[in-house]
């Protein structure tokens, strides 16, 4: 009893703890040039409140357009038949269209614009969801779980005695030796967070014991129902990484479920009053079992598909005939199941209570028929509540249930030791009352508060859910979960009727263990932590080595497309390389523009300040002065200065524009006459100086030191 409050509390805490930060995948700038943050896949735009953008737009319909990111990074706009329609570019989009950076999208007479995110942010994005991951080592609580396995078969030994099979201890081994090995290769693939697989890893070992008591020589084919349970949960992580290739898959699975349930039909066997299994070369199964993962495939939708009137069809199809079949069949419990989780999934497509009201009501008038024509199950309802009136009749599964989790106490009476086992269905229908008095009340109501641990973790994890498909694919499942715990224990001590479902993980049967590892992929896919879900393609750097990287790049948001490759790791490789590069050359070359405008501006400016070369007049010097002023005497030609011996004679440079033509003297000496205003004098910086400047005004010379004469 310590190591099991150690493992689950353990693991319980680590989730009810951990946190699924948002992400940020790209902006849309609006008209008013504010910003936007896409912090989903998809995005619904338009009027209404329930938008992931809401557009406060007279011209926008309540649901205008979605906005949708694939796994490849490709986004796509696609108009939901608005009023006032849809514009990329300036062409309407009548079909869903890819939205590149930079396009205009007009909607509702605003105009928007996407922004992917930098190679930095991107960056950042990374380091900031490490930080916010809470990483469990998963070392304790697998040795935990060792421990209790070589403990449960030493006390398998003690309490069966010679009637010990073999292959009980082969069955431990199995499950021990898969445990390691899966927690073994995913912390090779870098992954951490492994809360989810620990608890239903114990939860399984529980079973096998409950097996052991009940059903000795069944033990081993129980722990290889568990290691294709695993498998069946590897595969389908894989899968669902990519939910295009998941989608295509749909069909088939369709096909096999409706298949199965017709097969079930005309050649199942009856066994516990339902007509629910087929038996095959000794392997009995039941298909409507491995329907259920089939059903939450149908029903989880993308948001492009929630707009589609053909998949709303399919899904209530599918559900209608899988409900009438389980009605055929007598298997009232798996269809109470089926349609409580019908309910959430229309629900979360349509998010309208008025239908849910109608559907319930159909739901009911069904149900007094199904009452009416199958006596089984009406005799277990006649008996619900009063089980006491008729101990050792109609009651004695129930009165025997409470009368073993009585007498088995707090701690329990060991592996083995019970005697509910010997009641039909004790390790199935009422296995929540032999695991109570074999195991104790406390490790009873802790499985109970894993089942609820799981739906709480669920929920966290759609809050940051990247995709619709995922949320609703991981509220179905906790879903069924919750539906099949609660009817097993409320059914169990007579809160509810009898209705013959199982316990997650916890109940014998091959078949339900691999169809409840195959539903936990569908809450491990909704997992954003960083590295913690297979179904997750992330990076795998530590957030240092990151920080380092980004600084040794460049301080500016462009970088080599190879560094990125290197920064971004070997999963960002194939999506990202055309997209890098293109921003890379993208930005260079907006660079390189701005740079070219620059540089031009630049020279403009510094050849506007340069100043204009004007003609250059040439005079004699002025003669020297005399009692009287005379006027100086000009010559059309400039007179060379005298030679000097040894010195070269430089010929001034005059610009080849200037032309001298002949004036006569009155056209000359007429521009000395004063101006009739005077003209500001000119310092050296405005130009040369001209003859006006010299001799003042009145055209005569004035020497302006101290003393001096006109």
């Amino acid at each position: 009893m310590g190591l099991a409050v150690l493992i689950l509390l353990h693991q319980i805490f680590a989730l009810l703890r951990m946190r699924n930060p948002s992400e940020i995948w790209a902006y849309l700038k609006c008209p008013d040039a504010s910003t936007v943050p896409l912090t989903h896949w998809e995005n619904l735009m338009g009027r209404a409140r329930g938008c992931d953008i809401i557009l406060n737009l007279s011209g926008v319909s309540r649901s205008h357009g979605t906005l949708i990111r694939d796994s490849e990074g490709v986004w796509e706009y696609n108009d939901l038949n608005s009023k006032n329609g849809s514009y990329i570019n300036g062409r309407k989009v009548t079909e869903p269209a890819v939205l590149r950076a930079g396009d205009t999208l007009t909607v509702g007479g605003g105009d928007f614009q996407l922004y992917p995110l930098s190679a930095r942010e991107r960056l950042e994005n990374i380091e900031k969801r490490k930080r916010h991951t809470k990483r469990t080592s998963p070392w304790l609580s697998l040795l935990a779980i060792t421990v209790f396995q070589l403990l449960t078969v030493i006390q398998f030994h003690i309490s069966l005695g010679n009637e010990y099979p073999g292959q009980l201890t082969a069955a431990f081994i199995l499950i021990c030796v898969v445990m390691w090995a899966y927690v073994i290769a995913l912390r090779m693939l870098k992954r951490t967070g492994f809360e989810v697989e620990i608890i239903a890893f114990f939860l399984s070992t529980l079973s096998l014991s409950l097996t052991a008591s009940a059903y000795p020589y069944a033990v081993l084919k129980q722990a290889i129902c568990v290691l294709l349970g695993v498998m069946l949960f590897f595969a389908m992580c894989w899968l669902l990484r990519d939910l295009n290739k998941a989608k295509r898959l749909i069909p088939i699975f369709l096909g096999l479920s409706v298949l199965l349930l017709i097969i079930n039909l005309a050649f199942g066997t009856v066994a516990f009053g339902s007509q629910n299994w087929i038996s095959i070369g000794g392997f009995t199964f039941q298909p409507s079992e491995i329907v259920k993962i089939v059903f939450i495939f149908v029903g989880a939708a993308s948001l492009n598909e929630l707009q589609q009137r053909r998949n709303l069809l399919i899904f209530m199809g599918f559900s209608a005939f899988c409900l009438i079949c389980l009605a055929i069949m007598g298997d009232f419990g798996t269809a109470i199941i089926f349609f409580a989780t019908f309910l959430v999934i229309s629900f979360l497509r349509s998010g309208d209570f008025t239908k849910m009201f109608l559907v319930l009501g159909a739901a009911g008038l069904m149900g007094l028929m199904v009452l009416r024509f199958k006596p089984y199950v009406a005799d277990r309802f006649s008996i619900w509540g009063h089980v006491w009136d008729d101990p050792t009749d109609a009651g004695f599964q129930q009165v025997q249930t409470m009368t073993s989790i009585a007498s088995g106490g707090i701690p329990g009476l060991g592996a083995g030791e019970g005697n509910l086992s010997d009641v039909a269905a004790a390790s199935t229908d009422l296995v929540f009352g032999m695991l109570a008095e074999e195991w104790g009340l406390v490790i009873a109501v802790l499985a109970v508060l894993c089942i609820i641990t799981l739906s709480v973790f669920a929920y966290r994890s759609i809050i940051a859910g990247r995709s619709t498909y995922y949320c609703i694919a991981a509220c179905a499942a906790t879903s069924m979960f919750m539906f099949q715990t609660i009817l097993n224990v409320f059914g169990s001590v007579d809160l509810l009727p009898l209705t013959g479902v199982t316990f997650p993980f916890v109940s014998s049967g091959g078949t339900s263990m691999i169809v409840s590892w195959g539903m936990l992929s569908f809450l491990k896919a909704a997992d954003t932590r960083q590295n913690a879900s297979l179904a997750v393609r992330v990076h795998e750097k530590d957030p240092e080595k990151v920080r380092a990287s980004v600084e040794s790049v460049s301080a500016v948001d462009i970088y080599d497309p190879e560094d990125l490759y290197e920064l971004l790791g070997e999963e960002y490789r194939k999506p990202a390389k055309k997209e890098f590069k293109a921003q890379a050359k993208a930005e260079a070359k907006q660079m390189r523009k701005a740079e070219a405008k620059q540089a031009k501006a630049e020279a403009k400016q510094a050849k506007a300040a340069e100043p204009v070369p004007e003609p250059t007049r040439v005079s004699k010097p002025a003669p020297e002065r005399r009692a009287e002023p005379e006027r100086p005497a000009f010559s059309r030609k400039p007179q060379a200065p005298a030679a000097t011996p040894g010195v070269r004679r430089e010929e001034p440079a005059h610009p080849k524009a200037v032309r001298y033509t002949e004036v006569s003297d009155e056209d000359f000496f007429g521009k000395f006459d004063p101006p009739a205003k005077s003209a500001k004098p000119k310092n050296d910086e405005e130009g040369p100086l001209t003859l006006d400047d010299i001799f003042g005004e009145d055209g005569i010379f004035t020497d302006n030191r101290k003393g001096g004469k006109r």
